[in-house]
């Protein structure tokens, strides 16, 4: 990935991720942030923050209208808890990007990536330790998540082995 991109797009990044939208803003010109806390973040110009209200019928229209200002999205990081019907509309947008997608450890593959060559995958496992397995800290989750934006490769963030 280049140091700097034109645009970028986030959704669901203000939580657990928050560390690799950090790091995907700085690397950006403009970023477009979809988040149920999107707020947090200041619209500056450089950050176009877009409070997620999926029951909102006008809601995919708000992202449409914010990504198709004649930037092309060059980066997208998304952790999507139900992304097949998002993925439906967004897709279509993202055919240039390097797209992103975070999977719990249980969550199957949308079908709609699987024939996309721009997609990698971050699937979310568990770490072990001398007492059993604990879950993923937010810096070992936004490390995956950048580790994926560098170099285009799906991964495992821990191990999936014994997780439920």
């Amino acid at each position: 990935m280049d140091d700097t991109v034109e645009t970028a797009l986030i959704i669901g990044g203000t939580g657990m991720l928050r560390g690799a939208t950090l790091w995907l803003i700085a690397r950006s010109r403009k970023t477009v942030l979809v988040s149920r806390r999107a707020g947090q973040f200041r619209a500056n110009g450089i950050v176009h923050a877009i409070d997620a209200d999926w029951n909102d019928p006008r809601f995919s229209a708000k992202v449409r209208a914010a990504i198709e200002d004649g930037s092309e999205i060059a980066n997208a990081l998304l952790w999507i808890h139900d992304p097949e019907p998002v993925l439906a509309w967004l897709m279509p947008l993202l055919s240039k990007a390097r797209v992103v997608l975070v999977l719990g450890s249980m969550d199957g593959s949308p079908e709609l990536i699987e024939s996309a060559g721009n997609v990698a995958t971050v699937r979310l496992g568990g770490m072990p330790t001398a007492s059993g397995r604990r879950w993923l800290t937010n810096a070992e989750i936004s490390a995956g998540a950048i580790e994926a934006l560098q170099t285009g490769k799906s991964g495992i963030v821990g191990e999936l082995a014994g997780i439920r």
